[in-house]
């Protein structure tokens, strides 16, 4: 009688078992009008939205245990009612949420920089009215009587109608400046940056017990070379030397992240506004102050201003130490983005009889300088070539010309006030006009003997 042997197949050979995989869970099926799209949070299983879309419905009588399904469980945030949430769940999300009141810094006093004492003064004269009017609606009589006092006030000043070039670069820049590898927009942030950081050390507030804060840095590439020049420095020649950093956004890939030295560098999240620099605890013990900017956007310029005017020579507090503004060094851009609120130079604009429906306009017409014809796209493909349309009664060169003055008195009003404020100050050239187009930077010392 034969016996028979039975062989176990190889694992490799067998024949595989299909697992039914589960459906993947689909998306919700709300329209974010905002960012034209549906929402991309998935849902749970049979429902068609998510928590914070599902429709609201009347509540049902039944009990079920599953209260979402009543339509009555979510309930707008109390703190923010852009959002919803589950109401069992009130309590918990109170303590989180990202609108819940937090406790205010101490160097934190709303509005602090918004105006001078004694700015208001002169600011409730005639024209203080926002004027929305659109520039193609001013007639063209009084769109010529402003021009030409701006051109007076420009041709009559000669600190901003022959600006000097100051085109420097620091040494710590010569490699990365002849790196291949860089495209040309990152050569362009880093020449700028060169620049004003050779002007920093030849203005001499490249010394030690030093506090540089640079106002919206933003990334913080600027604050990133400063640091850099820092710690290669030889030993007690930048002692004591630190780098703030000023922003009231959380950016990512912030540069100041791969300073080495963490003793060296803080970022402060704050509105410029709103900022007490004699309150900052990073800055006790440092016997000067300088401030940086690259590129303040209009108003935060004059914000920033304001913010070191009022700190200089403040107490410090604590072991007899004062807080001394020694100067600051600013890229100027966006003029357009001034505001009357905020604006340093209102009564220089005052005594020379611009009011402010006319700063409106002023602060309009500077983008002819920066923002070429000004027309669309579509309108510039039908234009023949080398056409220099005539618009507000103005060939484009004239335009570009009057928005370049709009934009130096708006800064001659900046340096009237900060001469008021014991601070000697001028307009350089940083930068060639073909790296930037916004291209001056505004330089202050405080004056000790004012």
């Amino acid at each position: 009688m034969s016996s028979t042997t039975t062989t176990e197949e190889p694992a490799e050979k067998r024949p595989k078992v299909m697992v039914q995989q589960e459906e993947t869970p689909t998306r919700c099926q709300h329209f974010v009008q905002r960012k034209k799209r549906y929402c991309k949070m998935t849902v749970g299983r049979g429902k068609q939205y998510c928590g914070e879309h599902e429709p609201q419905r009347p509540p049902s009588t039944t009990t079920t245990g599953d209260e979402s399904e009543t339509g009555t469980d979510r309930i707008p945030c109390p703190l923010d009612p852009k959002h919803s949430i589950s109401a069992t769940k009130l309590d918990k999300h109170l303590r989180i949420c990202n609108a819940r009141p937090v406790e205010r810094p101490v160097f934190i006093q709303p509005n602090v920089n918004a105006a001078s004492d004694g700015e208001d003064d002169n600011s409730q004269s005639e024209g203080t009215a926002v004027n929305e009017r659109k520039l193609a609606d001013v007639p063209q009589d009084e769109l010529n009587g402003l021009i030409a006092k701006i051109e007076a006030i420009y041709s009559g000043d000669c600190r901003i109608n022959a600006i000097e070039e100051m085109i420097l670069q620091h040494a710590a820049f010569r490699e990365e400046l002849t790196n291949p590898s860089y495209g040309p927009q990152t050569l362009k942030h880093l020449t700028q940056s060169a620049s004003l950081l050779g002007i920093v050390e030849r203005e001499g507030f490249l010394r030690r017990d030093t506090a540089f804060v640079e106002f919206g840095a933003g990334k913080g590439q600027v604050a990133f070379w400063l640091a850099t020049v820092i710690q290669q420095s030889v030993k007690d020649e930048l002692a004591n030397t630190k780098v703030v950093l000023v922003d009231r956004a959380s950016h990512r890939h912030k540069q100041d992240n791969r300073i080495e030295d963490r003793q060296i560098v803080e970022r402060i999240r704050a509105d410029i506004g709103d900022l007490v620099l004699k309150k900052l605890d990073v800055l006790r013990g440092s016997k000067n102050v300088v401030g940086l900017g690259k590129h303040l956007c209009g108003g935060a310029t004059d914000l920033a201003l304001r913010c070191l005017v009022k700190a200089k020579e403040s107490s410090a507090g604590g072991n007899g130490e004062y807080l001394q503004v020694s100067g600051f060094v600013f890229a100027l851009c966006c003029h357009h983005r001034c505001d009357w609120k905020s604006y340093t130079g209102r009564k220089f604009l005052l005594d020379r009889g611009i009011v402010r429906d006319e700063f409106e306009l002023m602060v309009r017409m500077v983008s002819w300088a920066v923002c070429g014809t000004g027309t669309s796209r579509e309108k510039r493909k039908v234009q023949l070539d080398g056409e220099d349309g005539v618009k507000y009664g103005l060939t484009r060169s004239q335009r570009e010309k009057v928005g370049r003055k709009c934009k130096r008195v708006l800064d001659l009003g900046r340096i009237e006030y900060l001469t008021a404020n014991g601070f000697n100050s001028q307009l350089k050239q940083y930068s060639k006009s073909e790296i930037t187009l916004e291209n001056v930077c505004l330089i202050g010392h405080f004056n000790k003997s004012s």
